[in-house]
């Protein structure tokens, strides 16, 4: 009798455990996407090089937060602020892409992240885009943008 109580009981406790490590602990595309983001490659269409801080002489840092609001600072100064939301969007045989939309602005963006490094591309460039990562020592990243 013992045993079967025993045996029931550790099937409990290992069905809820896995029970646990479920989707649900999984980050959300806005999890994601909340932070500090700062800018360390835009890739140039023409193929003429990439631009960077250090070629134009300018830091841009990009805030997400939790309320939906997007901040845009050049050089430590806010240039601006809107409000967005996200959206995954597929065309029906490729897997979807998740896409950024400011509100108040015409623009668009898909976007990227994997762990501290996000890739805005604007959805009407179909090429190049801007790389960022999260973090205030986002230059040691820099030597590692061309490996996406």
């Amino acid at each position: 009798m013992k045993a079967s109580y025993l045996s029931w009981a550790c099937l409990f406790m290992i069905t809820t455990t896995g029970a646990s490590c479920s989707r649900d602990s999984m980050p959300t595309m806005e999890d994601q996407l909340v932070g500090r983001w700062e800018w360390v490659q835009s890739a140039n269409p023409a193929g003429i090089g990439p631009s960077t801080p250090a070629t134009t002489g300018h830091t841009v840092v990009v805030e997400f937060d939790r309320r939906g609001r997007a901040r845009f600072y050049q050089d430590g100064a806010m240039i601006g602020a809107a409000k967005f939301r996200l959206k995954a969007v597929s065309n029906g045989w490729r897997k979807s892409k998740n896409l950024i939309i400011y509100r108040g602005y015409k623009s668009q963006q898909f976007y990227s992240v994997s762990g501290n490094k996000l890739i805005l591309q604007d959805t009407e460039n179909g090429k190049g885009g801007n790389v960022y990562y999260k973090g205030k020592h986002s230059a040691q990243y820099t030597n590692f943008v061309g490996k996406q």
